[in-house]
């Protein structure tokens, strides 16, 4: 087993689900966020290796912050974090209301941000602040 701590957000299903397989299967210790639980629980299982699941709302910053901690805490460090949730479009760009392109910009814009801000702090400082 490597000692590589990797955070995965949108790790529920699709790119994330996979990712955190493919890197479980490598040995790699995984953090697994996302809202839908049950779906983190599952995939975590099929990884086949040590993986904290953290049901997050990646459009929260207490919810990443929270995430980040959980994962220092259980791990003492983090050495990848993938920023990997996001909402795609479900139906055509003409019937796109206001508020979903608000949901869709939310999700992809505030993940990567406040992913990218606390990972920084992350790796910046280690465990130290925990």
């Amino acid at each position: 087993m490597t000692n590589e701590v990797t955070v995965i957000t949108g790790a529920s299903s699709g790119i994330g689900a996979a990712l955190a397989k493919q890197l479980g299967s490598k040995g790699h210790q995984l953090v697994l966020a996302a809202r839908r639980e049950k779906q983190l629980k599952e995939v975590a299982k099929q990884a086949g290796t040590r993986a904290l699941v953290v049901p997050t709302d990646v459009t929260r910053r207490a919810d990443v912050e929270d995430l980040r901690s959980r994962a220092l805490k259980e791990y003492g460090h983090v050495d990848v974090w993938v920023n990997n949730a996001g909402r795609g479009i479900t139906k055509s760009v003409l019937d796109l209301t206001d508020q979903d392109v608000d949901e869709i910009t939310s999700v992809v814009l505030k993940s990567v941000l406040y992913g990218m801000q606390l990972s920084f702090l992350t790796f910046k400082n280690g465990a130290e602040d925990i």
